[in-house]
């Protein structure tokens, strides 16, 4: 089986960097988050938050593209490496799921997908108390919330294997489904 690129994501507050933080750690493999790679290109430490308005600034178009280019250039040295690694992104254009797949094939690895979902309710209740979390690294925001939902590209067939995972149970039930999810593409040998 080989070599897997695990690609967490969907829309802000579902638990996409818990969920890929405590994936990594379960599984040993190193996790690349979105807002971290962000905000170093921005010359910012990232738990900087940066309260831009939706598509603006270290969010536009451009830097958002340069974001997932250098996450795909990380795990690419990651797959050379012989390692699997765990990508925590929105990943709402489909061009940038294209860019992972491409990525995935080319080091000789799978890529599978792992959208989040979750209650709107749950989902403001956690974007309240990020707000008030000096180690989060998200700049995710309850007046962006609709914002970002209107602006995600669909899902596409070409989006599998995808999991489409309620992240709004307890992590370790959300967890034991991702694992599960996982375990047919792992090789003997646990890469």
């Amino acid at each position: 089986m080989g070599r897997l690129v695990v690609v967490i994501f969907g829309l802000m507050g579902t638990g996409k960097t818990t969920l890929a933080r405590d994936l990594g750690e379960a599984l040993g493999w190193p996790v690349i988050h979105s807002d971290a790679v962000r905000k170093t290109l921005a010359g910012l430490t990232p738990t900087t938050p940066t309260p831009v308005e939706f598509g603006k600034g270290i969010y536009d178009e451009n830097f958002s593209r340069r974001t997932y280019e250098e996450m795909r250039c990380q795990a690419g040295l990651h797959l050379a490496a012989g390692r699997s690694v765990i990508l925590d992104g929105s990943y709402k254009r489909t061009g940038e799921r294209e860019g992972v797949r491409q990525l995935a094939q080319a080091g000789g690895a799978r890529a599978l997908f792992v959208y989040c979902d979750c209650p709107a309710a749950v989902v403001k209740e956690r974007l309240g108390l990020r707000a008030w979390d000096p180690k989060s690294i998200s700049d995710g925001r309850l007046e962006l919330m609709e914002a970002q939902a209107k602006d995600f590209d669909p899902l596409m067939p070409e989006d599998r294997p995808l999991l489409r995972l309620d992240t709004g149970r307890e992590l370790p039930a959300v967890l034991a489904e991702l694992k599960s999810f996982i375990q047919p593409y792992l090789d003997p040998n646990g890469f």
